[in-house]
């Protein structure tokens, strides 16, 4: 193939690649501070061939996964505030969050250990006394719960479009329905090649392409994992007025072997709840990029209706209806964020699935720091590229 010269001047400062949860904000916060910014995106944002979709995400501050989670968390609320007021759009809606599981267990251990350390408003709540207050939740005598009040839901389609939006009026540039065929790193000058044959030039190119890290940065992709997950919406038997966002948190819960885990938010139609299984038995399939993740099937509502009864009362275990999503997870379940000694001029951030749109308004943050100073105040050491052998 013939060599593409390179453009005479860059095309931009910084170069956002994927414009799904981490990239719309990245985009987002590079324009706020006045970089010149470009993003490019393959289908259109808040598309639903990835993992940015599904009408609403959780929101957490007693963080499970890690207490150094927390400082970050906090940073997002402020942010996602931030975004509101920007757009005019409702976003963020509290509902505080259990999160369930047997006495003793991580499930409720983990989130205590975040609030002990940030010194966090949170509840532990027995059997007896969850039942009694959340009687929307199906909780067996030996179980128990965490009450975290500074948790709630988001609007992820709202929330990319609006990001997406400030950014414009910040005099960031985007393109849609573009794909990517290679990127090259350069300290100076990295690069990207567009499938319709441009190459576009900048000082910083950040790759927030979600699944599609894996094929563009092997360096750090390979240790990525795609698998499809499913998510459902199933109808509220009787009354729809506990189930609603105004009386009833959003979720967690599991077994005590760590085998079985699900998630849901309240209803925001007054007809469903949603549920989805982060981990069950045959569920983590992979998934090819060329074919995308396949729609759901019989064996997913088999699983759901193993699941509900699990989970909640009330609620018809037949789901009314389904979606698919795809999952990229690194192999400790932590992100990826920062720059790479093999991938230089880039800045990756990747392995967000399943607990990191959240976050994504600080991780725009921190890339922003990142592309523009080199580092970072923010608490970002567990998430280095380079800890993989």
């Amino acid at each position: 193939m013939a060599l593409i010269a390179l453009p005479t001047a860059p095309s931009a400062d910084v170069i956002v690649l994927g414009l799904g949860a981490m990239g719309s904000h990245a985009l987002w916060r590079l324009a706020a501070r006045g970089v010149d910014v470009l993003g490019v995106e393959q289908f259109a944002p808040g598309h639903d061939r990835g993992g940015s979709h599904g009408q609403s995400r959780i929101i957490r501050t007693a963080y499970a996964e890690g207490a150094g989670y927390v400082p970050l968390a906090r940073e997002a609320w402020r942010l996602w505030r931030e975004l509101e007021h920007t757009s005019g759009t409702a976003l963020l809606t509290r509902t505080g969050c259990l999160s369930i599981g047997p006495a003793g267990s991580r499930k409720t251990t983990a989130p205590l250990v975040s609030a002990r350390t940030h010194n966090l408003a949170c509840e532990l709540l027995p059997a007896v006394e969850l039942k009694a207050r959340f009687p929307q939740f199906a909780v067996p005598d030996d179980h128990a719960a965490v009450y975290d009040p500074d948790a709630g839901h988001l609007r992820p389609e709202r929330a990319i479009a609006a990001a997406v939006a400030a950014a414009r009026a910040h005099g960031a540039r985007v393109l849609t329905a573009t794909a990517v065929v290679a990127l090259t790193p350069d300290p100076v000058r990295p690069s990207v090649l567009l499938a319709d044959g441009r190459r576009l030039t900048a000082r910083r190119i950040v790759v927030a392409a979600g699944a599609w890290l894996r094929g563009l940065v092997p360096a750090v992709g390979r240790h990525l994992r795609i698998e499809r997950r499913v998510v459902g919406w199933f109808p509220i038997a009787h009354d729809p007025a506990p189930y609603r966002d105004d009386a009833m948190p959003v979720f967690t819960g599991g077994d005590d072997t760590g085998e079985r885990s699900w998630y849901g938010v309240p209803s925001l139609d007054g007809e469903t709840v949603k549920l989805g299984l982060h981990r069950w038995p045959e569920i983590a399939e992979p998934v090819d990029l060329r074919r995308g993740h396949r729609p759901p099937d019989p064996a997913d509502a088999a699983r759901f209706s193993q699941a509900i009864p699990l989970a909640l009362t009330g609620i018809d275990p037949t789901p009314s209806r389904m979606q698919t999503c795809m999952y990229d997870l690194t192999p400790d379940e932590h992100f990826v964020l920062g720059p790479h000694r093999d991938a230089p001029g880039l800045i990756l951030l990747g392995g967000f699935s399943g607990h990191g749109f959240k976050f994504a308004p600080v991780i725009g943050d921190i890339t922003t720091d990142l592309a523009t100073t080199g580092t970072t105040p923010h608490p970002i050491t567990a998430f280095n590229p380079h800890r993989f052998p």
